[in-house]
């Protein structure tokens, strides 16, 4: 029976500690705690820079190195509320005890007193017999809840802390909370394995990649690879300008104004003239 065995671990873990505690406590002297005396001894020392303006009734105005502050040895409280919190006084209360010859010792709070300590572990645990001579009870057997099976392949490691996730790139950071986009549509939510207009068949709404055109290849050089250039690329594009030469309008406008006054001559066919090769032969002719 696990379970009876860890409950008989724990009794037996708090009946020795509650009897260390009383024996501790009965070898100490005097009427508080060492923790608390030490406390209140390194007080004592802050003590002697300050000095105390006493206003009556109790009520001290205290400065401790350049600074002021107000104590009430009745109400045993102090601005600076130190001892308000712990009960213990403050290096501005002990300054204030001095100066009425008041212990500081008796200004600590009473549950920082042996006495109060020994009524916290005055009470002990009785040992209990052996599981053999326990009564034997006719009721209803207690057994553990059934153990279910889940679903899926068993974990073999732990669930690693945050701070325990290093890697050699240094610590891993989780995706919690990161909203994960479509690489089809660009939709937020959900990724392409979800996406309804990929499953439909529809086009992406995202802008496509830029297409470079590739440049004419001639009837020469068809075996040759085809070399795409920036300036054709630019061009393809519509990001380039054509350059133009300083010239250019010149030589234009004259080629606009020769091509308007010369006009074409309408020559009409006629009969070659004869020449004298021809006007001998003709005549050798019979």
């Amino acid at each position: 029976m696990p379970f009876l065995s860890m409950v008989q671990t724990i009794k037996g873990q708090i009946m020795a500690r509650i009897y260390s505690k009383k024996e501790e406590a009965g070898k100490w002297h005097g009427k508080m705690c060492p923790k608390i005396r030490k406390r209140l001894e390194r007080h004592v020392e802050a003590a002697n820079t300050c000095t105390t303006d006493p206003a009556g009734l109790g009520i001290f105005q205290v400065n401790d190195r350049g600074a002021d502050f107000e104590v009430d040895i009745k109400s045993r409280t102090c601005s600076c509320r130190r001892w308000d919190l712990t009960g213990i006084p403050c290096c501005h209360g002990v300054a204030a005890c001095r100066h009425e010859k008041i212990p500081p010792e008796e200004m600590v709070h009473s549950c920082y007193s042996i006495e109060t300590y020994l009524k916290a572990y005055e009470h002990i645990i009785m040992p209990c017999r052996d599981v053999a001579e326990w009564q034997r009870m006719y009721g209803r057997e207690i057994l553990p809840p059934p153990i279910l099976k889940k679903k899926g392949r068993r974990k073999k490691n732990r669930r690693q802390q945050p701070e325990e996730k290093e890697g050699r790139a240094g610590r891993k950071m989780g995706r919690g909370g990161a909203v994960i986009h479509c690489s089809y549509c660009g939709a937020a939510g959900h990724n392409i394995g979800g996406c309804t207009d990929f499953k439909l068949g529809l086009r992406p709404k995202k802008k496509g990649k830029i297409v470079r055109a590739k440049p004419p290849v001639s009837s020469d050089s068809e075996n040759e690879d085809p070399v795409l250039t920036q300036e054709q690329n630019m061009h393809t594009m519509g990001l380039s300008q054509p350059e133009h030469t300083p010239y250019e309008a010149e030589v234009i406008s004259t080629l606009i104004v020769e091509t308007q006054s010369c006009q074409r001559q309408n020559v009409q066919p006629t009969a070659l003239l004869e020449n004298a090769f021809i006007q001998a032969n003709v005549q050798m002719q019979p």
